[in-house]
């Protein structure tokens, strides 16, 4: 699902901690970031690109990135989204030509569903994660030195779950990259574990 797009938006500027990735399970690492949030807002339909000048509250350094409007992050989604899908065609189309055609072409096609598999993936991911601000890696699938993350305000109709008495709290999670159809389930297992919950403060 794409990022929500709007006007105003809150951004996390993030500057990583460690060089190294560190292990957290089989075969995968994480990155420890550190940000600060800041309000952009972006400039109107049909309007040029607009720069963001802002310091890294870490490290100090004066980064410039650019931020799109609201119609032109959409159309940058559309486009990548769309790159995306024809990738997956030509991972699709090759596999089913190896078992069809086979024989001398068989290199050709299992090379084009290699390419076609990288494709979909990285910009599928990059479709996901486009949020209309681009520099020093902002919205591509890689590891930055300063990442720029959107922050999504939280919908109305999944309020936080916090106990009036006892300040208990039950995660929900939300955001558009999310389907709805599994935050519903989230939100009425965390409304269940609430009302279940033993209350300190009666």
């Amino acid at each position: 699902m794409p990022l929500a797009i709007d006007r105003d938006q809150q951004l996390i500027l993030a500057h990583r901690e460690n060089f190294f990735g560190k292990p957290t399970g089989p075969s995968t690492v994480s990155w420890d970031y550190t940000g600060q949030a800041h309000q952009v807002r972006r400039p109107e339909d049909g309007h040029p690109a607009r720069q963001w000048q802002v310091g890294c509250g870490v490290c100090g350094k004066r980064l410039e990135f650019t931020v799109h409007s609201v119609q032109a992050t959409r159309r940058r989604q559309a486009v990548r989204r769309a790159w995306a899908w024809a990738g997956l065609a030509v991972l699709v189309g090759s596999v089913a030509g190896c078992f069809v055609i086979g024989g001398d072409a068989l290199p050709f096609l299992i090379a084009a569903a290699v390419v076609g598999a990288a494709i979909g993936w990285y910009v599928g991911v990059a479709a996901a994660d486009q949020m209309g601000v681009t520099g020093h890696g902002a919205g591509m699938p890689i590891v930055a030195k300063h990442a720029v993350t959107l922050v999504e305000s939280r919908p109305a109709d999944r309020p936080e779950l916090v106990c009036e008495k006892c300040g208990h709290q039950e995660e929900t999670p939300f955001g558009s990259h999310y389907r709805k159809g599994w935050l519903d389930k989230q939100h009425q297992a965390a409304k269940e574990r609430m009302d279940a919950h033993t209350c300190r403060g009666s």
